[in-house]
């Protein structure tokens, strides 16, 4: 009758062992397909803003542009060129 029941026990126990070790692999399983996802949405959201980036400092370059100012004063603001032996006075703050 002991043995019988000891029998019992070893199955008992590797079942359990069993079962810790299928919940584990598939524990890690799972996470590691959410890490996959998370990365994918990251890189996209990454890719996202690098194409924002270059969007920006595009139009950055294009509004510090020199002759695109000077046109715009010129044209716009009706400045004009200081003509010869013209003074201008420029204050200070």
């Amino acid at each position: 009758m002991k043995k019988k029941n000891n029998y019992g026990k070893l199955i008992a126990l590797i079942a359990f062992v069993l079962f810790t070790l299928l919940f584990t692999y598939s524990s890690l399983n799972l996470r590691n397909t959410d890490y996959g996802y998370e990365k994918q949405k990251l890189t996209k959201k990454k890719r996202e803003l690098r194409e924002s980036i270059d969007v920006l400092s595009a139009r950055k370059a294009m509004l510090l542009d020199l002759n695109r100012v000077e046109r715009i004063v010129v044209q716009k603001l009706g400045y004009d060129y200081p003509k010869k032996g013209q003074i201008i006075k420029v204050y200070g703050e």
